[in-house]
């Protein structure tokens, strides 16, 4: 008899929300430190699959030494990560075993950006392609966030909050290089294209939690007053 799994858990959390225990430690380092691993997070976030569709899926990726055994391996150590988890699990007939079937924590989208390849296999053209972070990714972030922005929301306030988010994030990747120079840094080009991915995506993750934080969302509530305001007194004076 299968066990019945609940929807609701079988979705793929984000990666902060995760809670440990007291005492329990995660070594994401050593959890994201394999190609194979990085490809079986890719394959589990995005369906739920057991030992032998893992191994099947890694095989038809041309990795070798997919075996269950040494795929099992690498299970092991994205579980005790907390970067996956069995959602449900079924019993074989007419024998006392049961087959675990696995989803990923983690579930990439505009700002939860894991590369799915280990650094030395990226091509720079592919992080460059990425960086600066193009507009799509942060008119998705925007629309997600833009009620919580604007009371009365339009298409003309979502382009404008849009722009004001990526020049933002082009700033950003502005001064990351200007500071390069500046300190003259020898950084490998293809980790220092990584380096302003990230700079980039948390740039944008902090525009996202200052309006979805309701402490912080009261200090873009009051800036916004306060341009309100600034807006009000400059066009009546305008007018007199």
């Amino acid at each position: 008899m299968c066990a019945k799994s609940n929807p609701k858990q079988d979705v793929a959390k984000d990666l902060k929300v995760i809670k440990l225990k007291k005492g329990e430690t995660v070594n994401m380092s050593k959890a994201l430190g394999s190609s194979k691993r990085l490809a079986i997070l890719q394959h589990l976030s995005k369906e739920e699959l057991n030992l032998s569709e893992i191994a099947e899926k890694l095989k038809k990726d041309g990795m070798k030494g997919s075996t269950p055994q040494a795929v099992y391996h690498h299970l092991q150590i994205l579980e005790s990560s907390k970067l996956i988890r069995v959602v449900r699990e079924k019993k074989i007939k007419n024998m006392d075993k049961t087959i675990k079937f696995y989803r990923s924590n983690y579930q990439p989208d505009a700002i939860n950006v894991i590369l799915w390849g280990p650094l030395e296999d990226l091509e720079p053209a592919e992080l460059e392609s990425r960086i600066p972070i193009q507009i799509k990714p942060v008119g998705r972030i925007v629309k997600k966030m833009a009620n919580k922005v604007f009371h009365d929301l339009t298409d003309m306030k979502i382009e404008i909050l849009t722009k004001f988010v990526k020049e933002m994030v082009d700033i950003t990747y502005d001064s990351m290089n200007s500071l390069r120079e500046d300190y003259d840094l020898e950084i490998n080009e293809k980790l220092w294209s990584l380096i302003l991915l990230f700079s980039n995506l948390s740039t944008m993750n902090a525009i996202k939690k200052m309006v979805e934080d309701p402490e912080h969302k009261k200090t873009v509530d009051d800036l916004l007053s306060l341009l309100f305001e600034e807006m009000s007194e400059y066009n009546n004076s305008d007018s007199e």
